[in-house]
């Protein structure tokens, strides 16, 4: 009977820089694959480099157990059930593409991070077909619900006029996993940071907000005002239907019969353009995510969160990789055109302008709220950065 090899196991091979899995009793190692994996059937089963064996029970320095290889025959066995399990999930997918990725909407439930497939020009999730996406707070007990997609106005309706149906999917106009990891890496700073007041009393500004839900947990964490801006009309009119459904309105004379309401705004800003004057040094807090994936546009983006934020103001803005990008390349290229401009600077761990007295490690902090299936899927995209900048004090 053919031994199978776990789908998740599978993924993490391909996906990350080192690989650890149990065969009878025995660890194996085994460093990025590099080749496909028709080539790893004719050469990693007789490669004496590729892989590192050691008897778990029998050793427990690593450096010792390296030199506890297996014998011959438990190798081999070994090694064809990988490539054998690969070559089997392989072709299973490239079969049944649909089938590799998360189809139960089940799965986007209290904003779970789900996997996602590339489509012409960009990505896409079973979660951006649904009308709406909620996400429980855990430091408040408080739930964030907001809709996806633009659908047409009751006015519209009556009259016919259905030229804004549902568009859940599109960029923009639907909840990003990363947008989902700055939500709850908010919340967690909010638990962590118990009593610091990181949000509280803050105007927070967030670039490119889409649906708003890292603005809605601002404003709900804390925020004396939030303000979430996007260049798209289209989102602008979503995130203002989001803000509004979840009580945060542009001033108290709101909603009549609503309990105690926040205070917020969706707006157009275009970063670079003149409409970054509107803004000139009135956020304490700016926060994004995936900001940087267009390399042309890193420029303007640190021109508008330098023109935003207030002196001593910090950005928080968290990437998470895609298929085909290098997150990790890509935020060093942004942090690269940072230092050149010098009116930024990085805020490090350790230092004393790190922001946080708890918190010493926000990657860190991310990390341990994933799950062991939100841990594949993020691993399979290259991870997530996080980012600290602060608006250097003009010298006199």
């Amino acid at each position: 009977m053919l031994r199978t090899i776990p789908v998740a196991t599978l993924i993490v091979v391909f996906k990350h820089q080192m690989m650890k899995l149990k065969v009878d009793g025995f660890v194996i190692h085994r460093k990025l694959f590099s080749k496909p994996a028709n080539v790893l059937m004719h050469r990693t089963l007789f490669d004496d480099e590729a892989f590192q064996f050691y008897d778990e029970q029998a050793c427990t320095e690593k450096e010792k157990c390296n030199s506890k290889y297996m014998e011959s025959a438990t190798r081999r066995r070994a090694l064809q059930d990988i490539v054998t399990g690969i070559s089997y999930v392989t072709t299973y997918y490239t079969l049944f593409p649909d089938r590799a990725h998360a189809t139960d909407s089940t799965e986007c439930e209290n904003g779970m991070i789900v996997s996602e497939t590339s489509v012409p020009g960009a990505y896409q999730q079973v979660c951006m077909s649904l009308p709406s996406r909620s996400l429980n707070l855990k430091s408040t007990g408080e739930t964030i619900t907001i809709f996806q997609g633009v659908a047409a106005d009751d006015d519209d309706k009556s009259q016919g006029n259905n030229s804004k149906e549902l568009v859940s999917g599109r960029t923009g106009v639907a909840l990003w996993n990363s947008g989902v990891l700055l939500t709850r890496l908010l919340d967690l700073l909010e638990t962590k940071e118990k009593g610091q007041g990181f949000l509280k009393d803050k105007i927070v500004l967030e670039l490119g907000c889409g649906a708003a839900m890292a603005s809605i947990a601002a404003s709900k964490l804390g925020a004396k005002r939030v303000i979430a801006t996007d260049g798209n009309a289209e989102v602008l009119e979503l995130a203002r239907r989001n803000l509004e459904f979840n009580n945060i309105l542009p001033n108290y004379d709101g909603i009549e019969g609503k309990p105690h309401r926040l205070l917020g705004q969706a707006s157009y800003l275009k970063w670079g353009s003149i409409d970054t004057v509107d803004f000139s040094e009135s956020a304490d807090i700016v926060i994004g995510s995936d900001l940087t994936y267009n390399s042309g546009s890193w420029g303007v983006l640190a021109d508008t969160v330098e023109s935003i934020l207030k002196p001593n103001g910090i950005f928080l803005y968290l990437t998470l990789g895609h298929f085909g990008f290098n997150v990790a390349s890509e935020l060093s290229g942004f942090v690269t055109l940072v230092e050149s401009k010098e009116f930024l600077e990085i805020v490090r761990e350790g230092t004393d302008a790190w922001p946080f007295q708890s918190a010493q490690s926000l990657e860190y902090l991310l990390a341990t709220s994933l799950d062991d299936r939100e841990k594949v899927v993020v691993s399979s995209t290259g991870g997530f950065k996080v980012l600290i900048l602060r608006k250097k004090l003009k010298r006199r």
